[in-house]
């Protein structure tokens, strides 16, 4: 009769280990960094790194995940700042250089650096683009003067002329931008230029006026009629010249033709109609009709 096997019994020594598939091979690693570290020197302090950095990564992590990383990194560069700037790298002279047209308060409050500032925490750039929002602002240069001074060298906008809109006037540059801080009380001598559109074509009119100084002399005020032609107004306000919309250097060249051999700029004349190709028409003034 053949003999019945019976179970196998596993005594308390044998059990089954506790670790997780995964850490066993922690285990196993580990164990094999000390066997060797256990040989050499270097072995060992391969493996006292190794620890080092698991440890610092594990807290590194541990950071990360409660929130306060950013907020070690940041406690790092105050006190990082705190030492350059107990060693005297602080904002002592903020010097302002213009033209006069700009009050110096306005620029210093538009830069918004102060005397005790961080020296390297100004943000020289946000500075620049700052200043040059001011109105009276072309450019402006913010440079770092070692080891505690801020220069601002601004280059300001010159007004050209007026601009007249539904009644309204504003001084604009050459290029015809509105500098909004401007009174145009303080510029009555300068030209005026009338119209919706009349400012934007401010660089246009001049290049072309350039070669006629004769009438560019004694004009006052440019009119631009309809968005698409100009009337030059000139001798103060007593003679309007209506140019064609289009070849007006050519017409512009005839009148100063025909003032070289007859002076009608001279003349009480209150309109020269040149807006006809072949035909000049004149309409007297009231003295003159008179």
């Amino acid at each position: 009769m053949a003999k019945v096997k019976k179970p196998v019994s596993y005594s308390g020594s044998q059990r089954v280990s506790p670790l997780k598939p995964g850490l066993r091979g922690a285990r196993n690693w580990a164990a094999a960094q000390m066997r060797a570290a256990s040989h050499t020197k270097k072995g060992m302090f391969r493996f006292i790194a190794s620890i080092i950095l698991a440890f610092f990564m594990m807290i590194v992590f541990g950071l990360w995940l409660s929130g306060d990383l950013m907020r070690v990194k940041q406690n790092i560069n105050d006190f990082k700042r705190a030492r350059i700037m107990s060693m005297g790298f602080v904002v002592e002279r903020v010097d302002v250089m213009g033209e006069g047209r700009l009050r110096e308060g306005d620029v210093r409050k538009a830069l918004g650096v102060y005397n005790g500032d961080y020296f390297f925490g100004v943000d020289m750039d946000g500075a620049k683009q700052r200043v040059e929002s001011l109105s009276w602002v072309d450019r402006a240069v913010v440079r770092r003067l070692w080891p505690n001074r801020i220069v601002v060298q601004i280059i300001e906008r010159q007004p050209y002329a007026l601009w007249q809109h539904n009644g309204e006037l504003k001084v604009v540059d050459v290029n015809g931008d509105v500098i909004s801080d401007a009174l145009p009380t303080r510029f009555a001598g300068l030209k005026s230029y009338v119209g919706a559109k009349a400012h934007m074509q401010i660089g246009d009119l001049r290049a072309t006026l350039a070669g006629f100084p004769e009438i560019d002399t004694r004009s006052v005020s440019f009119v631009h009629v309809s968005d698409s032609r100009w009337d030059i107004v000139l001798a103060e306000g007593k003679m309007r010249v209506k140019l064609p919309k289009e070849n007006m250097e050519i017409a512009l060249l005839k009148l100063e033709q025909i003032h070289a051999q007859t002076q009608i700029l001279d003349r009480d004349i209150a309109i020269i109609d040149m807006r006809l190709p072949d035909r000049l028409s004149l309409t007297p003034s009231r003295k003159e009709r008179v």
